[in-house]
C-alpha cells in the first residue's frame, strides 16, 4: 500500500543500505588489501579476480574458512593494512551525495547496514562528506550473526522505529539481498556492483538499478517497474 505525504506518493519510508561497494567505492582498497594479505600467505596463489569474491563476506566467514588456526591474527593484519590506505582509496559513486540528501529531504530514514566496524564505517562517512543524512548506522559491533542472517536488519528496523512493510535494504552482493529476504522485506540489487546481474538473479531481488536516481524513484514511488533501466551506471567520483 502507497503512503502519501507532502504530495508526494511514497511506498517506503525507510531505506538500509550496504556500505562499502553500494554507496562508497571501496572495491579497489578491499580487492587490495585481501590480495596483500593473501599474497603473503599463499604465495601466486591467488590474483586480483580471484580475490573479488572475497569482497561482502564478513572477515570472520573469509578468513575463519581459508585459515581458521590464525584467523585473528589474520583479519588484525587485514585492519591494520585497509586503515593505512582507506581515506586515499575510498571514494563515493556518482549521484550518491545527491540523491540521499534528496530522500532525507523527502523525509525517508535512512540507515547503514554493514559488515565493516562501527568505527570504520564513521571515518568512512566522514571522509566522503555523508556527516547527517544517517539516523542509524549499524555495524559489525551492533549484532550477533552477520548478513545472510537477518538480525542486522532487524536492528536497523528496531532503532529506526519503522514496520518491515515501509523498509527497503539496498547492496551491491548476496549477502544484502538474502539477509533482506530473510528479514522480510524488498531488497533493492545495485547494478555498480563487481557482482553481475546473473550471479544475483538467483537471489532474487525485488528490483535491480542502474544508478541512484533510479534507486531514488523507487523508494519514493515514483516508477514502479521491477527493472528500472537507465543509460548509465555510475561510476567512482571523489567527493571529500
Amino acid at each position: 500500500m502507497f503512503r502519501k505525504r507532502k504530495g508526494i506518493i511514497l511506498e517506503y519510508t525507510a531505506a538500509l543500505f550496504d556500505f562499502d561497494g553500494t554507496l562508497a567505492n571501496s572495491n579497489e582498497l578491499i580487492n587490495r588489501t585481501h590480495y596483500t594479505v593473501l599474497e603473503e600467505l599463499f604465495p601466486g596463489k591467488y590474483t586480483m579476480e580471484s580475490v573479488l569474491q572475497f569482497n561482502g563476506p564478513s572477515l570472520d566467514e573469509v578468513y575463519g574458512t581459508l585459515i581458521p588456526d590464525r584467523k585473528q591474527e589474520i583479519i588484525t593484519k587485514y585492519r591494520q593494512l585497509n586503515s593505512e590506505l582507506h581515506d586515499e582509496m575510498i571514494t563515493l559513486f556518482n549521484g550518491v551525495k545527491e540523491e540521499l540528501t534528496l530522500l532525507k529531504e523527502k523525509g525517508i530514514k535512512l540507515a547503514i547496514v554493514s559488515t565493516k566496524r562501527n568505527d570504520m564505517i564513521e571515518r568512512g562517512i566522514k571522509v566522503l562528506g555523508l556527516e547527517n543524512l544517517f539516523s542509524v548506522v549499524i555495524g559489525s559491533y551492533s549484532y550477533s550473526h552477520y548478513k545472510p542472517d537477518p538480525e542486522p536488519v532487524y536492528r536497523a528496523l528496531a532503532e529506526l522505529n519503522v514496520p518491515h512493510n515501509q523498509a527497503v535494504m539496498i547492496g551491491d552482493n548476496t549477502h544484502d539481498i538474502e539477509s533482506a529476504t530473510n528479514a522480510g522485506i524488498p531488497s533493492i540489487f545495485v547494478e555498480w556492483s563487481q557482482k553481475t546481474l546473473k550471479e544475483i538473479e538467483p537471489y532474487e531481488p525485488t528490483y535491480t538499478v542502474k544508478n541512484m536516481r533510479a534507486l531514488s524513484a523507487i523508494i519514493l514511488g515514483e516508477n514502479m517497474n521491477k527493472q528500472i533501466q537507465h543509460e548509465e551506471v555510475p561510476s567512482q567520483c571523489k567527493n571529500k
